[in-house]
């Protein structure tokens, strides 16, 4: 490897994958996650994950924010993090680390395998939903169309009310395909074109995002407004392809 910098990237990513025991911040694992696939791959080439994939979604959403990072610069940038993380590791001492474990080096195969574990996987876990039963977003969350109902009905729950990621029920719903639930939501007097906080999108952005027809074509048929355009300038329909569109649109 004649380059320095690659030789240095390399080095960099060998060494975190050698020594899974090392502790760092989700933080600083998205920025590493995001640099490695710009130098690796380039420009994010995958479709949005849809919001119950939160470890898939943070990534994607990692890569995609520096996606226009020239190469020599992420890698530049990748070094500049695991160096200042203070794992020891640093630029200075290659040739020793890349010696380290030679048990990982006899197959080249697995060795390949062991460095994208360590930056393709986050140290959390998707986080699990409420068992509350009486929590309505625990309840659209599992599809509960009775509970979410007797909860509505109680008159003490603001049916456009957002949780703490700023998301509302219909969001929840539409995202994970719940057209019972939907449609209940709906008829209660959920805002059809409600925007969540973060990103800026409708219920029909989510509902494209993850492919639920149904509850799209619901949507659409039921005053969304396909035009409107989330935080990335991008309307509900840019997320999916031309034939579920038209299923989407047709009467």
């Amino acid at each position: 490897m004649d380059d320095p910098l690659e030789e240095q990237f390399t080095s960099a990513y060998t060494f975190l994958n050698n020594h899974p025991e090392i502790n760092l911040s989700n933080e600083i694992k998205l920025k590493l996650y995001g640099y490695y696939k710009v130098v690796t791959t380039g420009k994010v080439d995958t479709a949005k994950p849809s919001l119950w994939e939160i470890r898939a979604r943070a990534k994607w959403d990692a890569w995609k924010e520096i996606e226009n990072t020239p190469t020599e610069e992420a890698m530049q940038m990748y070094v500049e993090i695991v160096e200042k993380a203070n794992v020891g590791w640093n630029r200075d001492q290659l040739d020793d680390i890349a010696i380290e474990d030679e048990t990982k080096e006899k197959n080249k195969e697995n060795t390949q395998q062991e460095r994208m574990k360590y930056v393709s996987t986050m140290s959390y876990e998707e986080e699990e939903d409420d068992d509350d039963e009486n929590d309505i977003f625990s309840c659209t969350k599992k599809g509960d169309t009775a509970a979410v109902n007797k909860i509505l009905d109680s008159g003490e729950i603001d049916v456009n009310a957002k949780d703490d990621q700023g998301l509302t029920l219909l969001h929840w719903a539409s995202d994970r395909g719940y057209l019972e639930i939907v449609k209940l939501l709906i008829e209660k007097g959920a805002d059809v074109n409600i925007l969540s906080d973060e990103e800026k999108e409708t219920p029909l952005h989510y509902s494209c995002i993850s492919e639920h027809l149904d509850c799209a074509r619901y949507l659409y048929h039921h005053g969304a407004n396909s035009l409107i355009k989330n935080s990335e300038d991008l309307i509900a329909f840019d997320y999916c392809d031309a034939q579920f569109k038209e299923e989407v649109i047709k009467e």
